[in-house]
């Protein structure tokens, strides 16, 4: 008797896993799922394969052989994701949160763009390139870090907060100990090792130390957790000996940053200069610092009229660089945004040191 209840439990288990299963099959095919995110997919199937086995008693090894599958991919990405050079810390305590390394970045990313793209909530002018822009940046990351783990898992499990946040930490090469940082605060949807790997092949023109904390999905910088957190990441910075800092901000944390260089400040750093990525706020005050503003010509979300009228009050201290394309110029145009934030970086440093 109890042997059928249980039979009985088990198909209603898998009437409820099936159908999600299905779904991340057809996902994983759409997105082309990294070898993790097709271990994953394979395990939730043969589980709910085993629990809607009619014959459950003869066939219940079917669904210890799923399960079996998905506790094994999720212990060998917890022991082997990290990065070679690019770490995934929980500041200012430096400690590591385990779930960031349970799923791909590229995976959730990819799957989380598709469905922008299929619910309208990405304007049609800017998704020509999107999709295609964004599998070359994790291909590009891929290749030079291999597996890494990111901080949009503990992101959209809101476990972000200014006492224990998340941050993208990656040295220049052969620098031990950099004396300038390049900080980068991330946009809507929330903050992504990608993004910040991009950011710090300009950064280490100048041998920068680069750090993306994060604060939550919407990118609220302005708010009064996203400034306590950018305190506190200065605060870090700071006690590891870093002097000169450089604050950027991708889309929502460009407006961060526009709000946030008035704001914040530590008395053992010096802001060096603002970079501002496809976004900004014209209602800020005009920074007091050099500004690079690098933004898409065709931009739907953050207009280049915007960009331009901040580079206006900015006056003799902005560097404005338009390039050919939309809201997401740091993915399609990445060698284009590239170049022109370190060759102003090394301006920077150059004019400083004069």
């Amino acid at each position: 008797m109890a042997s059928s209840s249980s039979s009985r439990l088990a198909f209603c288990l898998g009437l409820i896993t099936g159908p999600v299963a299905v779904l991340l099959v057809v996902a994983a095919l759409v997105i082309g799922a990294s070898v993790s995110g097709w271990a994953y997919v394979v395990g939730a199937v043969v589980t709910s394969t085993g629990l809607l086995t009619k014959r459950w008693r003869k066939r219940r090894g079917l669904t210890r052989v799923g399960l079996a599958l998905l506790l094994l991919v999720a212990s060998a990405r917890l022991l082997l994701v990290e990065g070679g050079g690019l770490h995934t810390l929980r500041l200012p305590d430096e400690g590591r949160r385990l779930t960031n390394r349970l799923l791909d970045e590229r995976d959730g990313t990819m799957l989380a763009a598709h469905a922008l793209l299929l619910t309208g909530r990405l304007p049609r002018s800017e998704t020509r390139d999107f999709i295609p822009a964004l599998e070359g940046a994790f291909t590009r990351l891929r290749n030079a870090e291999g597996p890494v783990a990111t901080p949009a898992i503990a992101t959209w499990l809101g476990l972000q907060s200014p006492d224990a946040f998340d941050a993208v930490v990656i040295p220049p090469e052969g620098k031990a100990a950099p004396e300038v940082a390049v900080v980068m605060l991330h946009g809507y949807t929330g903050n992504f090792a990608v993004y910040c790997w991009q950011m710090s092949r300009a950064a280490r023109a100048i041998s920068a130390l680069t750090v993306c904390p994060s604060v939550g999905p919407s990118g609220d910088w302005w708010s009064r957790r996203g400034e306590e957190t950018l305190e506190r990441t200065f605060a870090w910075l700071a006690r590891r000996g870093v002097r000169r800092v450089y604050l950027g901000g991708l889309s929502n944390g460009g407006v961060g940053v526009s709000v946030l260089a008035g704001r914040v400040a530590h008395p053992g750093l010096e802001l060096r200069g603002l970079v501002l990525l496809s976004g900004g706020s014209s209602k800020a005050p005009p920074p007091r610092v050099p500004v690079l503003l690098v933004e898409g010509k065709h931009d739907s979300m953050m207009p280049a009229r915007l960009m331009r009228e901040i580079a206006r009050r900015a006056g003799s201290l902005a560097t404005y660089v338009e390039v050919d394309s939309g809201h997401f110029a740091f993915l399609d145009r990445y060698e284009q945004c590239e170049r022109a934030i370190a060759s102003w970086l090394v301006d920077r440093e150059r004019a400083a040191r004069g």
